[in-house]
């Protein structure tokens, strides 16, 4: 789930594998930050990046970054986030290279930031076997909007009922912009499970997994990332998925056929 007081998904790049690699990559970032500056309300070059800014939804992480390209002193950096996000409740911070954020992260964690790493993953291969998909269906945005909700209250409980809010109207926001469709899975009738197929410029992008605790384990996520991943193909020539480095959707995943070609850091200070 995309970044906002308790989501993080920074958005910014890191290292690719491989030329192939490195161009999908390359690809997906000029995607993603086309995306990022036609939903931000105020996007200011600076001479170390850029400043993101959308005052209306103050509380989504994603929409309100301090981008940082240039090598930077910890201290500095610190500084910077002080002066741009002062009047937020948290710091937000992407750093592209992935070898400047590695070497910023002891000095930034010290100081009480945590830092998150990211992989970008591209549709590469066949995946290792085929699954039933019949149960997936369409569902419609409010569906899908409750289920988001229902995950973030589930992951981070102390989410303020304003930022469940602003959420929600980032949710339509970014699924109109990419042309969006929700897909789901229902028992008794109810929508218990989902992701979303997205499609833009060539590139199709698989977002936002989420399946109810009292329907996991049937394989609900691996139908809805295989059917999701079958529509992405009829119309575009790259399709990716974005995964925490260290959880296990990124195991299921590889499964399917998606495969590493990058990374990203976020570091983020309340």
């Amino acid at each position: 789930m995309s970044g906002h007081e308790g989501f993080s998904l920074a958005r910014g790049i890191g290292s690719g594998q491989g030329d192939g690699d490195a161009a999908a990559f390359g690809r997906i970032r000029a995607a993603l930050a086309e995306s990022l500056g036609q939903l931000a309300e105020e996007m200011e070059p600076t001479a170390w990046g850029w400043v993101v800014r959308t005052r209306s939804l103050a509380r989504v992480w994603t929409l309100n970054q301090m981008l940082v390209r240039a090598p930077v002193e910890a201290e500095e950096l610190a500084g910077l986030a002080e002066t741009h996000q002062g009047d937020l409740g948290y710091r937000h911070v992407v750093v592209e290279d992935d070898a400047v954020a590695a070497a910023l992260a002891p000095a930034l964690q010290a100081r009480g930031w945590q830092m998150d790493r990211e992989v970008i993953m591209a549709l590469a291969e066949e995946p290792d076997r085929r699954v039933e998909t019949g149960a997936v269906e369409v569902i419609g945005e409010q569906e899908m909007l409750g289920l988001m909700q229902r995950w973030l209250r589930e992951e981070r409980p102390e989410t303020s009922a304003r930022g469940v809010e602003e959420v929600a109207e980032y949710n339509r926001r970014e699924g109109r912009l990419w042309g969006e469709t929700s897909f789901g899975v229902r028992q008794g009738g109810e929508a218990v499970a989902v992701t979303k197929g997205r499609g833009r410029h060539g590139i199709g992008w698989v977002e936002d997994v989420y399946t109810v605790p009292e329907a996991r384990g049937r394989g609900y996520a691996r139908a809805l990332v295989t059917h999701a991943t079958d529509r992405a193909r009829e119309g575009n020539d790259l399709t990716f998925i974005v995964a925490d480095e260290n959880d296990w959707p990124r195991t299921l995943y590889g499964k399917i056929g998606f495969r590493p070609v990058g990374w990203m850091r976020t570091f983020h200070r309340r």
